[in-house]
C-alpha cells in the first residue's frame, strides 16, 4: 500500500458543531432511508465473578469521556449533516436507558442520543450479564479491542490519558485531504476499474427480488476442517498472500460457477485506519471496496488467486474514496431492492479475539446471539480462532430458503477444499457448475425512460432548478433517474432540504430509492402537501397499566399538548397527529384504521381536547355501529360544531391561529392580528419564531389549522352513540356553559364535570388527570 504524507493529523478548533466523515454522512443517510435499527451493532457479555457494578459504570463514563464519538449526535443544519459531542454529565443521564430492554434492534435517535448505550443485571453476586449497543455510525469491528482495553483499565482504576486527537478531528482531516485532489485522482482509477460492471453480481435467488426489502435474515455457521485451514494458510504463503485474498478468491469462484457469469464482483470492508494516529480512536472508519474478478477462459485457482492478490492491492491503493462516491463515479444500472456493484460481501475479521480478557479474578464470555437481519444478499464472514477457521454465512431470507443456504455452504467448504489442496485445478472443475436459473426479477431491468412529453408542474420545475444546481446538468427530463445524473447521498440530502426549506415538506431519505425521477418526486410532495402521503399512526405518550387511553390531536393538529397529561395517567397512553385529512368522517376512519392493535388486544378509550373529542366522538359511533361494540369517551372542553357557523375569512383564522399557537406556546401574541405578515411580526417580537428562519414550518402549521377547521366547521355529529362519555368542562369558559351539546346525541350516559381554568388553562389543571382515571376506571369494560 503507498505511504501517506507523514504530516500528521492536526487537532480542530473547539465547536459546537463538527463535521462528519463520509463514512458517518452515507451511514446516516442510510439509516434514514433503510429500516431504522439496521445499523446497530450489540453485544451481550456474561461476566463472572464479584464484579463491582458501580465500578464498570464509572468506568463505561470513562470510555465515553475519552472517546467523544461514543457520546456523539447528528444534526442537519444548513442542509449539512453535523456533529455534536455531549457534555459527558448530560451523556451519563443516557447511557443507562430505563426504557431499553436490551434488544439489539431497538432503532437510536441519531438527533437525540445515545448512539451508546449500556444495561446491567445481575443475576447473582457472581453471575452478571453485559448488553452493549452502538449505532454503527460511532464505531466499528476495529473500535472493540480498543473499547474493552480502555473499559477494563477505567475498571481497575487507571486513568484515561486524553487522546492526541479525537475522531471529529479525523473527519476534518478527511474531507481536507479528500478536497485536495486524493477524491479525484482515486474516483478516476475507480471508474475505470468498474466500467461496464454487470448489474448483478450473485448467487441465483429463489425467490423474486422484491422491489423493497424487510432486510431479514439469518445466518449458518461452521468451523472449516483443520487439513483444509492447514492447506489455506501454506498456500496464502507460498504466494504472499493473506488467509483473506484466498478465501476471497475461492468465494469469486463460487459465486461465478452458480451464476454462470465470468465477470464477479464482490464488496469487502476495510479498517480505513490508514493512519498511525487513528489507531487508538474509537469510531466508524470501515470503506467498503468492490473487489472484481475475470475468471474469462477457465484459469486455475491458483492464476486466478495471483490475479485476486494484485487486484486487492491496488484497491487497497484506493481505499480512501468513500464507498458511496465510488458508486456515484461508476454510475451502474440499478435495480430497485438490490445494492449498487455487489450483492455479496466477504469480510475476514483476522481473529474473533472482540472482548479483551478482564481483570483477575473475573471472567468474560461473549453471548453466542445470531443475526435476524440481511443487508446484502449473502453476507460471508470468516475469522481464526484456536488454530481454525470458522466461516459465516449471512443470508437474505426473502431470497434464500433454508436449503439453499445450506447447499451454498456445503459446495463453499468444498470449492475451498478443493482449491487449496490442488490449486492448479481449473475453475470449472472445482465446483458443481450454474445453479437454477435466476428467478424473475419484479423490478425489471433499468430502461431508457419514456419521452418526457407531458407538460412540467410548478414543483417539477421547481425540482429541476434545484437538480441542475446540484448535479451541474442541464440535460434533465421528467423521468431521468436522479442516480442516474449522477446524484448520490450527499447530493440527495441537499436536495431534500431544499424541498422542506421550499415547501415545508420534510420527506423522508428513502424517497430517492422510490421516488428518483422529478416526476416521481414531485408526486411525493404534492401528495405530503395534500396530506394523502402520510397514513395516520400511533404514537406511544406514556407506559402504565390496564386498558389504554388514545388522545386525537386538537385543531392545531399536533400531540405535544397531550405529553404533560399523558405522564400523569394510569394508564397506557397513545395519540394520534393530523396528517392532512379535510373531514372528520376521514379522519375517523384512518384513526380506527391506525388503532386496530389496540383495539385488538382489548378494551379501550378515545379521548381528546377542543376537536379532538368530536374525532374521537365519531371514531367510538363509527366502531359501534360497524361492529356493535362501544367504548367510553373522554371530551375535554370539547363542543358539538354549530351547523350555523360561518366559515372564517383569513383575518378570522390568523387571529385564531395565533390565539391557538400562542397559548399552546405559552405566550400571547395579542389581539389585532389580521394577516399573516403581522403574525410573522409579533412571533419574532416574543420569541416564538426565530428572526428568517421556520417560517415554513409555521405556514405548515397555519395550513394545518385551516384543513382542520373546515373539516370540524363541515361537520354535523350524528346521534345515537350507547358508550359512556364524560365531558370535562373549562369553568372559565363562561360562553359555553352546560353540556356543550353533547346530551343530543349521546343515549349511553353523560356525566359532565366541571374543571377549573379556561380552554387552555384546563390541560395544565392538576384535577385533569384525577377526573379521566376516576371516570375510566369505571368505564372501560372489561369483558
Amino acid at each position: 500500500m503507498k505511504a501517506f504524507a507523514r504530516t500528521r493529523i492536526p487537532r480542530r478548533g473547539q465547536a459546537d458543531l463538527a463535521p462528519v466523515s463520509e463514512t458517518q454522512r452515507s451511514m446516516w443517510f442510510l439509516e434514514q432511508a433503510d429500516r431504522a435499527g439496521a445499523y446497530n451493532i450489540g453485544l451481550s457479555l456474561r461476566i463472572g465473578g464479584p464484579l463491582d457494578t458501580e465500578a464498570l459504570r464509572r468506568a463505561l463514563l470513562a470510555v465515553a469521556r475519552r472517546h467523544e464519538t461514543l457520546r456523539s449526535v447528528f444534526v442537519v443544519e444548513g442542509g449539512e449533516v453535523r456533529v455534536r459531542a455531549l457534555p459527558v454529565e448530560e451523556f451519563a443521564e443516557l447511557l443507562f436507558p430505563a426504557d431499553w430492554d436490551g434488544s439489539a434492534e431497538a432503532p437510536f435517535e441519531l438527533d437525540g442520543g445515545p448512539l451508546f448505550r449500556a444495561r446491567l443485571t445481575s443475576v447473582s453476586p457472581r453471575e452478571h450479564l453485559l448488553l452493549l449497543c452502538f449505532h454503527h455510525v460511532v464505531y466499528d469491528g476495529g473500535s472493540a479491542a480498543l473499547f474493552w482495553d480502555d473499559l477494563w483499565q477505567a475498571y481497575t482504576g487507571a486513568d484515561l490519558p486524553d487522546l492526541d486527537i479525537q475522531y471529529a478531528d479525523y473527519a476534518a482531516w478527511q474531507q481536507e485531504r479528500l478536497d485536495g485532489g486524493v477524491l479525484a485522482r482515486q474516483t478516476r482509477w475507480w471508474a475505470e476499474h468498474l466500467a461496464d460492471a454487470p448489474v448483478l453480481s450473485t448467487v441465483p435467488p429463489d425467490r423474486p427480488r422484491p422491489a423493497r426489502r424487510t432486510g431479514e435474515g439469518r445466518e449458518l455457521r461452521v468451523r472449516v476442517p483443520a487439513g483444509t485451514y492447514g492447506a489455506l494458510v501454506e498456500l496464502a504463503r507460498a504466494e504472499t498472500a493473506t488467509v483473506y485474498m484466498v478465501v476471497l478468491a475461492a468465494l469469486q469462484a463460487m459465486i461465478g460457477l452458480a451464476s454462470g457469469r465470468t465477470d464477479v464482483l464482490v464488496g469487502s470492508p476495510v479498517s480505513g485506519r490508514v493512519r498511525p494516529e487513528l489507531r487508538p480512536l474509537i469510531g466508524c472508519f470501515v470503506n467498503t471496496l468492490v473487489m472484481r474478478a475475470d475468471l474469462a477462459g477457465d484459469p486455475s485457482f491458483l492464476d486466478h488467486l495471483r490475479r485476486a492478490r494484485l487486484q486487492v492491492l491496488d484497491a487497497l491503493d484506493h481505499q480512501e474514496v468513500p464507498f458511496d462516491r465510488v458508486v456515484e463515479s461508476a454510475n451502474p444500472l440499478r435495480l430497485p431492492g438490490t445494492s449498487p456493484l455487489f450483492q455479496v460481501l466477504y469480510a475476514h475479521q483476522g481473529t474473533s479475539g472482540e472482548v479483551v480478557p478482564p481483570p483477575a479474578g473475573l471472567t468474560a464470555e461473549p453471548v453466542d446471539e445470531r443475526t435476524s437481519t440481511a443487508k446484502f444478499d449473502l453476507l460471508v464472514t470468516t475469522w481464526e480462532e484456536d488454530d481454525g477457521l470458522v466461516l459465516s454465512l449471512e443470508y437474505a431470507t426473502e431470497l434464500y430458503d433454508d436449503k439453499s443456504a445450506d447447499r451454498f455452504l456445503g459446495e463453499l467448504l468444498e470449492l475451498l477444499n478443493r482449491a487449496v489442496t490442488d490449486p492448479g485445478t481449473p475453475l470449472s472443475a472445482l465446483g458443481t457448475g450454474p445453479w437454477a436459473p435466476p428467478a424473475a426479477q419484479t423490478g425489471a431491468e433499468p430502461s431508457a425512460p419514456e419521452p418526457d412529453d407531458a407538460p412540467w408542474s410548478p414543483t417539477e420545475e421547481f425540482l429541476r432548478d434545484v437538480w441542475a444546481k446540484l448535479l451541474g446538468r442541464t440535460d434533465i427530463g421528467r423521468r431521468a433517474d436522479f442516480f442516474d445524473l449522477g446524484g448520490h447521498s450527499f447530493t440527495g440530502i441537499r436536495m431534500l432540504n431544499r424541498v422542506r426549506l421550499e415547501y415545508g415538506v420534510d420527506l423522508p431519505a428513502g424517497v430517492l430509492f422510490e421516488a428518483r425521477t422529478i416526476e416521481g418526486l414531485a408526486a411525493a410532495v404534492d401528495r405530503d402537501l395534500r396530506g394523502g402521503s402520510k397514513p395516520a399512526e400511533l404514537v406511544r405518550l406514556a407506559p402504565g397499566e390496564g386498558p389504554p387511553l388514545l388522545l386525537v390531536h386538537p385543531v392545531g393538529g399536533g400531540i405535544t399538548c397531550y405529553v404533560t397529561l399523558a405522564r400523569q395517567l394510569p394508564m397506557p397512553v397513545y395519540a394520534i397527529e393530523a396528517v392532512g385529512l379535510d373531514s372528520v368522517e376521514a379522519m375517523a376512519d384512518a384513526y380506527l384504521t391506525a388503532a386496530a392493535p389496540l383495539l385488538d388486544e382489548g378494551p379501550v378509550a378515545f379521548g381528546g381536547w377542543s376537536m379532538g373529542g368530536v374525532v374521537a366522538f365519531e371514531m367510538a359511533r363509527r366502531l359501534e355501529a360497524a361492529s356493535g361494540r362501544t367504548v367510553p369517551v373522554v371530551l375535554i372542553d370539547s363542543h358539538v360544531p354549530d351547523p350555523g357557523a360561518e366559515a372564517p375569512g383569513e383575518a378570522d383564522l390568523v387571529q385564531w391561529f395565533a390565539r391557538d399557537w400562542g397559548a399552546s406556546a405559552g405566550g400571547d401574541l395579542g389581539d389585532g392580528i389580521t394577516g399573516r405578515a403581522e403574525l410573522w411580526r409579533r412571533a419574532e417580537e416574543r420569541g416564538l419564531l426565530e428572526p428568517g428562519r421556520d417560517g415554513d414550518a409555521v405556514r405548515r402549521m397555519l395550513e394545518r389549522f385551516e384543513t382542520n377547521i373546515g373539516a370540524v366547521g363541515r361537520f354535523r355529529v350524528p346521534s345515537g352513540h350507547r358508550g359512556p362519555v364524560r365531558l370535562l368542562a373549562a369553568a372559565g369558559e363562561t360562553w359555553a356553559a352546560g353540556d356543550r351539546g353533547w346530551g343530543a346525541v349521546t343515549s349511553g350516559g353523560l356525566t359532565v364535570a366541571s374543571v377549573p381554568g379556561d380552554h387552555y388553562g384546563i390541560m395544565a389543571d392538576p384535577a385533569l388527570p384525577g377526573e379521566i382515571g376516576s371516570f375510566l376506571e369505571g368505564a372501560v369494560c372489561h369483558d
